[in-house]
């Protein structure tokens, strides 16, 4: 997964006409005009002209921290975070990180009135920023313990942000720190305008069996559904956590109780299909898919499923066929002739799964599955062909 590069934060920037608070004087007045004028060809997009004066700024901010007049001075502070969170950016310079936090620390110990909060913020932001950087950089490396370290320091700076809430998260889950992740991915959950957010909570169940916490993977998969009722995904995976903890009587009536409502909803006939599958009942699940179909015949996956369900108790009486060594080869072919008649009702729902999706891979080689079967060679082989061009 690619991660992006960059984070957007809103705050007050530091250049010459926002900076009338601080001392005019000496070393730090010359670090001020020179912060400024760089900070103004950042805004431009034009950072490396303006790395002369943040070298200036620099050279006069280190000096006017140590002096005696200014050492204490949280505008002078507030400039020395500023210049050291920028080179930070600049030249990915990790001391110049550490010095900048120390800026930060100090300048707000410092700032009693608040003159200088907005931008002490902005250097916390720009630092925010760096850290950001260097979180994405350790997990383009895969060292995904130092891209949580990275993306969860720079939110201290930049706190509830969401990008980097969500990132910590994903570098926790690769690091196999399900913990801290569930802890990040729990903070998504409220946000619902997060763009990533039914990623979010999608994963979250998932993050809670890693855990083997079954009782919470199944609330989180329920929130999942409420947030997101009508996401196919959301739908199955709830469905599919409460069969495997031995929920199936409760979605069968969980589903049922809600076709009660609304009994022309194609996607719930469809859901219903799924956990009869899942809870072995291929009967009632053919019967379910059958009842979407009968709503809208174009539904890919309903079309899919029946076929599969037909195909697959096909195959477990062909398996039973063949273990029986009781039988005369007439009586074997002619229960094989029934078979074939009765696995013959697939091919509606596979012509037409393939026609909905001409280039589904999937619908494609079920078709293929079905020719071989019925041993038609020369079917078989004009689906193989469709199945090799597609790839």
């Amino acid at each position: 997964m690619n991660l992006r590069k960059s984070i957007l934060f809103a705050g007050l920037l530091f250049t010459a006409g926002t900076t009338a608070v601080y001392a005019q004087s000496g070393n730090v007045k010359k670090a001020k005009t020179n912060f400024g004028k760089f900070d103004e060809l950042k805004a431009a997009n034009t950072v490396a002209l303006g790395k002369a004066n943040l070298t200036t700024a620099q050279e006069a901010i280190d000096a006017a921290v140590v002096h005696e007049k200014t050492q204490n001075d949280p505008e002078a502070w507030t400039i020395y975070s500023l210049v050291y969170a920028n080179i930070a950016n600049v030249d990915s310079n990790a001391d110049a990180a550490v010095k900048a936090a120390e800026g930060i620390k100090k300048a707000t110990e410092l700032d009693a009135d608040k003159k200088n909060a907005e931008n002490i913020k902005v250097a916390g932001q720009t630092l925010g920023q760096f850290r950001f950087n260097q979180g994405v950089a350790a997990w383009d490396k895969q060292d995904y313990k130092t891209a949580y370290d990275e993306f969860t320091g720079a939110l201290d700076y930049l706190p509830g942000d969401t990008t980097l809430t969500y990132y910590s998260g994903l570098a926790a889950v690769q690091n196999k720190d399900f913990d801290k992740a569930i802890e990040r991915y729990k903070a998504l959950v409220p946000v619902k305008e997060y763009s990533s957010h039914k990623a979010v909570v999608l994963d979250l169940p998932k993050l809670y069996l890693s855990k083997k916490d079954t009782t919470s993977a199944l609330q989180a998969a329920a929130e999942a559904v409420t947030a997101y009722p009508n996401d196919n995904d959301a739908v199955v995976q709830n469905i599919e956590l409460n069969l495997i903890t031995g929920n199936e009587a409760k979605i069968v009536t969980d589903i049922e109780n809600q076709l009660a409502k609304d009994a022309s909803n194609k996607n719930l006939h469809y859901y219903l299909g799924l956990a009869y599958g899942s809870a072995g009942q291929p009967d009632k699940a053919l019967a379910s898919y059958q009842k979407a179909l009968e709503i809208d015949p174009n539904y890919l996956e309903a079309n899919t499923n029946a076929a599969v369900v037909i195909m697959n108790s096909g195959r477990d009486e062909l398996i039973a066929l063949n273990d029986d060594k009781t039988l005369a080869p007439k009586d074997y072919n002619a229960k094989v002739a029934a078979l074939k008649q009765k696995i013959g009702r697939a091919l509606p729902f596979l012509e037409k799964s393939v026609e909905l999706d001409p280039k589904n891979v999937d619908a494609l080689r079920n078709l293929k599955n079905y020719y071989d079967f019925m041993q038609d060679e020369a079917k078989a082989a004009e689906v193989q062909a469709k199945i090799d061009a597609s790839n």
